[in-house]
């Protein structure tokens, strides 16, 4: 009993680091490709885009609506006319992206709420974000980028109920399964107990989704589900989990309730 607290301490000592680091907001390769991440550009504070860690090097950049937003790089983009194919002298791997006052031009369109798409070209492939101008403090002014390989992997913690409804009752000497910890370094075992968290608690609801065959791994579901954990688990509100992932709230609010029963 003692080693399982000890390791739960340790665990939770790893969660505040992430608390610490609330300023920054790591997704991966795939949850990009299979979701239009919405990113709140917040006067006065701006946004980095950070795709150091994949390798990457960003070619173009285009704003659908340039009316709101401007972007400056850490090196040189491509010349649209350049005569090398590999473009060997842009070497731009950050975007810093910031809210300005609206520019009035000639024959072009504007968005009616301000909102646009940015379309991120680089010698690998391409991503697309929506971009929202947004007032207030934001939840996070750097968003980075990681590569798929570094993902890691869901670790299950005992085995959760076939059913949600038709749980049986434990005794009240049984351990209690707790769901999933994103940790690489972390060694988890049967009967270890954590506080059943917003994070955990969403966490145990997706494991129970998805053996009901309710919501699949991979899926845009999925994927939506683990970007508002992790969010949770920097010290994010629940409603700005649901509005960082871009997870439907009605499913957000179902997890979090199969998970805590």
């Amino acid at each position: 009993m003692k080693k399982s607290l000890a390791l739960a301490a340790t665990l939770l000592l790893i969660n505040s680091h992430q608390v610490l680091a609330g300023s920054v907001r790591t997704v991966y390769s795939q949850d990009v490709d299979s979701n239009l991440l919405e990113l709140k550009i917040c006067q006065g504070y701006g946004l980095t885009i950070n795709l150091m860690s994949t390798g990457e090097v960003i070619k173009q950049v285009w704003i659908g609506d340039p009316s709101r937003f401007a972007f400056t790089s850490n090196g040189n983009l491509c010349p649209k006319r350049g005569n090398e194919p590999d473009c060997a002298v842009g070497k731009a791997t950050v975007l810093f992206l910031r809210q300005i006052n609206p520019i009035k031009f000639p024959a072009l369109t504007y968005s009616k709420d301000g909102s646009t798409q940015i379309t991120v070209l680089t010698n690998q492939k391409q991503y697309q974000f929506k971009l929202t101008p947004a007032t207030g403090e934001p939840s996070y002014t750097s968003l980075v980028i990681k590569p798929d390989s570094d993902k890691p992997e869901a670790l299950l913690v005992a085995n959760p109920p076939a059913n949600p409804k038709t749980r049986q009752q434990k005794q009240p000497s049984e351990p209690q399964p707790l769901a999933v910890v994103y940790n690489n370094n972390s060694k988890l075992t049967p009967g270890m107990i954590l506080q059943r968290n917003d994070a955990n608690a969403l966490a145990y609801g997706l494991t129970i989704a998805n053996r009901q065959g309710l919501v699949l791994v991979g899926s845009t579901t999925w994927n939506k589900a683990q970007d508002a954990i992790r969010l949770l688990r920097q010290g994010k509100s629940r409603e700005e989990a649901i509005s960082g992932s871009g997870v439907d709230t009605k499913v957000f609010y179902q997890l979090i309730e199969w998970g805590n029963n």
